[in-house]
């Protein structure tokens, strides 16, 4: 297949605009669906953060209890919004842009309708109290079949493209490669040892956190950085800077990202070897996002200078790489045994996730979405207006969010780690920052709310009228072909 598609590379001939109409339809198909999906998680948490200071609320719904609502959340984001749109990245570096012929079009979209029809069951079966209660592990078993063969039917053959092309990838396809490579191998290990009779008891745990920050980092981590390595450049104008020390950090991540979970087991019944490896992985993660953030942010430095137009690609991204550091911080922070004694088992975890998955996450995806979709679909976005108020709600929310639940996170550690003070006085203490954090979550749906219709506007647009997209993507574009000006 590698062979195939070095064969008919053919850059001075192609179109990136005729080429990139090839990409319409998997791109609609992965992303309006993952639009979708954000606004579920978003209305989902925000029910979550209300029913959390206020029981009563919505209580004569047993569908709808904290229990339940509050991983449909994170599994509706995780599965829902995140992987589709590191399919898409994938997809974009594989096709180089589109300036490569697609392969297995019909396929693509195939996986997309079973991963939507897998997922929704899933969900849906998590309300239900169908889940296993694992947290990211918690989809009912009915539903993993079609989202493993879904997957599979995407991913295999990117996988094989950029395995052919190991040699002249870059650090983003790399860093894709990771992604799409964990994702399957973790889930089908964590499957099958949960169907094991000899897995239980403490061993779940360990497989749970396993699991979870392998996910987290080596899966939807490495997504996303790879979109940093795919966008910077071109948005710089220049590489990051010391690409050595970005190889390094690629091969820290792909070894430690998988090991980290263990950290949260601090505290219990497991052998300290194995809280140690979680402990190290957590440094050395901090130490490679370190590397990452040297070589951005020395080019970043005077690179856009001059540049006089607004740009949500590189606000979106810059914003990310901001939480990405600060989060992968607090991470090594969090796991230190000074530390991890007032705020294990606090909010304040709970941040640091939040952080990542919505400040690096989700800032960086979107950052993806208005540099592609351009291309793909043959118009600019619509509004530069609208593009503004998504960056301003979404920053503001995530910034306010975190804040309070560190704070929050402080006085509750504190409060626990007091023998004299009850228990119920230190929930109460918690309560104000838990109310006012419905204010910012409103604004995430707001600013979640402001994407949808504007990418429904683009979309609308691009259908009405279909002329080339030789006026937004542009020869002489990147390796992947990423234009955002």
């Amino acid at each position: 297949m590698a062979k195939t598609l070095a064969s008919e590379e053919a850059p001075e001939k192609a179109s990136p605009g005729e080429a990139g109409r090839s990409l319409r339809a998997p791109f609609l198909w992965l992303l309006g669906p993952a639009a979708v999906w954000l606004w579920v998680a978003t209305i989902l948490a925000l029910l979550g953060s209300l029913k959390l200071v206020d029981p009563r609320f919505l209580g004569a719904w047993g569908w709808l209890t904290f229990g339940r609502i509050s991983p449909a959340a994170f599994l509706s984001f995780v599965y829902g919004f995140s992987i589709p749109v590191g399919l898409s990245a994938a997809l974009w570096a594989v096709t180089k842009g589109g300036r490569l012929p697609l392969l297995g079009r019909r396929w693509c979209l195939a996986s997309s309708f079973l991963w939507n029809v897998g997922l929704w069951g899933g969900i849906t079966g998590v309300l239900a109290g169908e889940s296993r209660s694992l947290s990211w592990l918690g989809l009912p078993t009915f539903s993993l079949p079609s989202l493993g063969l879904a997957y599979l039917l995407s991913a295999v053959w990117l996988v094989a493209a950029l395995v052919g092309r190991w040699e002249e990838t870059s650090l983003a396809s790399r860093f894709l490669l990771l992604g799409l490579v964990w994702i399957p191998w973790g889930g089908g290990v964590a499957a099958l040892m949960l169907h094991d009779p000899a897995v239980r008891g403490v061993a779940v745990a360990s497989l749970e956190w396993w699991f979870n920050d392998g996910l987290l980092y080596a899966g939807l981590g490495a997504f996303a950085l790879g979109i940093v390595y795919l966008l910077a450049p071109v948005l710089l104008g220049c590489p990051l800077a010391f690409p050595r020390l970005g190889r390094l950090a690629f091969w820290s991540w792909a070894l430690f990202a998988n090991l980290a979970g263990t950290a949260h087991l601090v505290g219990g019944p497991f052998p300290l070897w194995m809280v140690s490896l979680g402990v190290s992985s957590r440094f050395l993660l901090w130490v490679a996002a370190a590397a990452v953030g040297v070589g951005f942010w020395v080019a970043a430095r005077g690179g856009l200078a001059e540049k006089k137009v607004w740009d949500p690609t590189w606000h979106f991204l810059r914003f990310g790489m901001i939480s990405f550091l600060t989060a992968a911080g607090l991470g090594a922070l969090l796991i230190l045994p000074a530390w991890s004694r007032y705020v294990h088992y606090t909010v304040l975890e709970e941040a640091q996730l939040i952080l990542f998955l919505y400040g690096f996450l989700s800032m960086t995806f979107f950052s993806l979405l208005y540099a592609l979709l351009p291309q793909v679909l043959g118009r600019p976005w619509p509004s530069p207006t609208l593009a503004k108020a998504h960056f301003r709600l979404s920053s503001y929310g995530i910034s306010f969010l975190v804040g309070l639940l560190v704070v929050g996170g402080f006085f509750q550690g504190v409060g626990l780690d007091d023998p004299e003070l009850p228990i119920h006085e230190v929930i109460v203490s918690l309560l104000p920052f838990l109310r006012s954090a419905a204010a910012p979550a409103m604004a995430l749906l707001a600013a979640h709310a402001v994407f949808g219709l504007h990418l429904l506007w683009l979309v609308v647009e691009s259908g009405s009228n279909r002329r080339v997209a030789d006026e937004v993507a542009v020869p002489g574009t990147g390796m992947e072909g990423v234009r955002t000006s």
